[in-house]
């Protein structure tokens, strides 16, 4: 699927009108990115790979044909991008960009094509929600965060984040460091010094890297640009960052730095430069596919323990947690949203509900209370 992708977006930047060689760098440093890890190792995060692909084939077809029949696929894409993750409404506003920058369309056809899907998306929803009685509408609201400091922050961020190997750096610096930057940024009020030092670093940071780009680039900057913040707008408003956010923004970003490259006047040492990010970013990538695997073979472990230390308990138990399994490489296999479906899944025959001190209820009464030795990687009943 990442490699359709790679191909699609080789495809559409060549039907973009960008030049051969332009669109091929972009679809190599696409398919290198370290940002990718997540959404391709990570089993999660799979509709952001889905959701992708419908998209970019959306927008290929779009710029390539005009037809009925090929309307009809367009449009059957992005209801399936639809499907696979809502955040795909990004569609809407990169086709307008894409219309506006090279295929000329009339407005009438590119809002037959993005608002059919839409409404045939919204009709799955609330047959979904009316038949299953469920609905995430209210936990997606209650979780927007619209305050515009945090808004430039997570989008400083997230640009960082795509150009360069955060996560490798951090095998150096060790992630104890992540874990401290992260409640930083959570938690601005009881660590204002580092935030505000984080803050004007990656501010700094971004803003001479922009300049420079702009200096190069000039106009040419503008669509790459505005592809990377129609895709990411959806998620700047959200209180989670994550990598796995910035799989479809990359593509603008990997065009951006294709343009860049092929503009630099000092050639030699450009493809010196070229080479060597995408020599870093792929030897990241290969070394984050490693630490999935390894924090994925400990989750399994601590499992099976607690699997074994809790044979003689009553089928229908609650067992409080008063600690689980902390992060492993900056990479969340376990958490209190997951554990119970983890769970359930490797071990239907032993029926458990766990409790966690981050979220149970005074309703809640526990048979027992476990914890987690962090020293030991071993769960030990407390009472």
């Amino acid at each position: 699927m990442h490699v359709s992708c790679a191909i699609l977006l080789f495809k559409l930047s060549s039907a973009l009108k960008y030049s051969k060689e332009t669109a091929f760098i972009a679809a190599i440093i696409f398919s290198v990115l370290s940002c990718h890890s997540e959404a391709l190792f990570f089993i999660n995060c799979i509709n952001e790979l889905f959701s992708a692909f419908f998209i970019l084939t959306g927008l290929y077809l779009f710029c390539e044909f005009r037809s009925v029949k090929k309307d009809i696929i367009i449009i059957f894409s992005f209801l399936l991008a639809l499907l696979s993750r809502e955040s795909a409404m990004c569609f809407f506003p990169m086709l307008l960009l894409i219309n506006y920058k090279s295929v000329k369309r009339s407005l009438k056809e590119v809002l037959l094509i993005s608002f059919v899907p839409l409404i045939l998306y919204l009709s799955f929803r609330i047959f979904s929600e009316t038949y299953f009685g469920e609905s995430n509408i209210i936990p997606i609201m209650g979780s927007l965060d619209l305050n515009p400091a945090k808004v430039v922050y997570k989008l400083l961020h997230y640009f960082i984040s795509m150009i360069f190997p955060v996560k490798m750096l951090f095998e150096f610096a060790g992630y104890g460091t992540l874990e401290f930057l992260i409640n930083a940024f959570r938690k601005p009020t009881e660590n204002l010094p580092v935030f505000l030092t984080l803050a004007f670093t990656v501010s700094l940071i971004c803003f001479s890297v922009f300049y420079f780009f702009i200096r190069i680039l000039k106009k040419e900057i503008v669509f790459p640009v505005m592809l990377i913040l129609v895709s990411l707008a959806v998620y700047l408003f959200s209180f989670n960052t994550a990598e796995r956010f910035l799989y479809l923004p990359s593509a603008g970003l990997s065009i951006l730095l294709a343009l860049f490259f092929q503009k630099l006047s000092f050639k030699r040492t450009a493809l010196i430069i070229l080479l060597l990010f995408i020599f870093v970013h792929s030897a990241s990538l290969v070394f984050r596919a490693y630490r999935h695997r390894q924090a994925a073979e400990y989750s399994e472990r601590v499992m099976r323990d607690l699997y074994n230390r809790t044979g003689d308990v009553k089928s229908g138990s609650k067992i409080l947690f008063e600690n689980i399994p902390p992060k492993q490489f900056g990479i969340f296999f376990l958490s209190i949203f997951n554990f119970q479906s983890n769970w359930d899944y490797n071990y239907p025959d032993r029926k458990i509900d766990f409790l966690f001190k981050e979220t149970i209820n005074q309703s809640d009464k526990p048979d027992l209370i476990y914890d987690f030795n962090d020293e030991s990687s071993e769960f030990k009943r407390k009472r």
